[in-house]
């Protein structure tokens, strides 16, 4: 009876998720990236957060997809490779953008360039990803920095 009623209980917690559709990669990594949806056509716009659920700030470059800190992937043959539809025009040098602890950061990342030229996504599979460091005095980079991606998101 007592497994009946945990069993219970279990579902009904699991029950308020279903038929949600923002993606959002698994909360371990203590930075949280989140869209609104998982599936876009071509020609939508794909909105992202990013939710710092560590106990310390993180800083991130802003030059990437759509002039954001954040890098659109495009899987190809099962490999994960930088999409570059989604530019950042702006010839300026990159700014370091700090999310507190416990802060969101949002961005819209759309194919083309910002204000310029409008593209569409190609149909397929995307993921976004940060690159991101706790000190501000160190470039956030691959090699010196920690990544977190978000869940994969269809174009179709």
């Amino acid at each position: 009876m007592l497994r009946y009623f945990i069993s219970l209980i279990g579902l009904i917690l699991l029950l308020p998720g279903c038929g949600s559709t923002p993606s959002t990669n698994p909360p371990t990594s203590g930075v949280v990236i989140s869209t609104d949806h998982t599936t876009y056509t071509p020609s939508n716009a794909i909105s992202v957060t990013v939710h710092n659920t560590l106990p310390t700030s993180i800083y991130a470059m802003d030059t990437l997809s759509s002039c954001s800190i954040l890098s659109l992937q495009y899987q190809v043959n099962a490999v994960w490779q930088p999409s570059h539809v989604a530019q950042c025009p702006q010839k300026r040098p990159a700014r370091l953008v700090k999310i507190d602890a416990g802060a969101t950061y949002t961005a819209t990342i759309t194919a083309g360039y910002p204000g310029l030229k409008q593209l569409s996504f190609p149909l397929g599979s995307y993921q976004l990803m940060l690159i991101y460091t706790t000190s501000p005095s160190v470039i956030p980079t691959a090699e010196k920095g920690a990544t977190a991606t978000s869940a994969i998101i269809q174009v179709q």
